[in-house]
């Protein structure tokens, strides 16, 4: 692909660095600007897409958003979690956390560490929850620990929308329980005397594969997880960093 440097005298960098450098930078300025391009090319793709199907009606249960209450859970469904904002669209993460588990994956935490911190400003554009297989309890108390005030958890552990959604034991990776990821659903207003509906839209997990390009689940440090990565800051900030994103995992507290 091929794109027009924008002018680079934005661009700083110290005034004793060499013609090498100074070369090689504007060289990737050149593939950044292509990449922004295609990023942008592929977004307005994803905003041109035709409805999706309507979701059927799924039960979940749900506490008081205050995680410290103990106030009795109640049954709600997706389309009334949407309803309550219908202007704006329903984004649903998948949080990995199984029913006989009391704790989410490292990768899950890290995601929702980082949506926690953001999730008033998410808030102005989008109704955003989490939903797990856990028990509800497990769940709250696990969300407790982590200090996610901010986010709403749904426990999905009396429905099938996990296995649905292809999140649960998943068929690009069977041997996992469940799957992380993210779901966007947009609310329809009923007719006269008509019911709501809720309404797929889209749907990014990651995308499992190895270096130099097989797909599949390859030996330990060889593989590589995309696609999902881009909805986070931890790896998008090491990627700017001579080391990258490195060849172990971070390491997790496992509070």
């Amino acid at each position: 692909m091929t794109t027009t440097l924008p002018d680079p005298s934005f661009l700083r960098w110290p005034s004793n660095s060499s013609e090498q450098y100074i070369t090689a930078r504007r060289t990737l300025l050149e593939a950044e600007y292509a990449l922004i391009q295609q990023i942008e090319a592929v977004a307005q793709q994803r905003r041109a897409l035709p409805p999706g199907p309507v979701l059927p009606t799924y039960v979940f249960e749900e506490g008081c958003l205050n995680l410290n209450s103990d106030a009795p859970p109640k049954q709600v469904t997706l389309a009334d979690v949407a309803k309550e904002e219908a202007k704006k669209p329903l984004v649903v993460y998948h949080m990995m956390m199984g029913e006989q588990e009391e704790k989410a994956c490292s990768g899950c935490s890290m995601f929702l560490d980082s949506l926690n911190g953001v999730a008033t400003q998410l808030s102005q554009r989008i109704n955003l929850i989490v939903v797990a297989k856990a028990p509800l309890s497990a769940i709250r108390a696990y969300a407790l620990r982590r200090q996610w005030h901010n986010l709403r958890f749904l426990s999905s552990s009396s429905n099938s929308f996990n296995k649905d959604m292809g999140m649960e034991a998943p068929a690009w990776m069977p041997e996992m329980k469940q799957a992380p990821g993210f779901s966007v659903f947009l609310y329809e207003e009923g007719g006269e005397g008509e019911e709501g509906k809720l309404r797929f839209w889209y749907q990014q997990s990651p995308i499992f594969g190895r270096k130099g390009g097989e797909t599949g689940n390859g030996p330990q440090g060889d593989m590589v997880v995309r696609g999902m990565d881009l909805l986070t800051p931890v790896w998008n900030i090491l990627d700017i960093t001579p080391e990258g994103r490195g060849e172990k995992d971070l390491e997790y507290d496992g509070k």
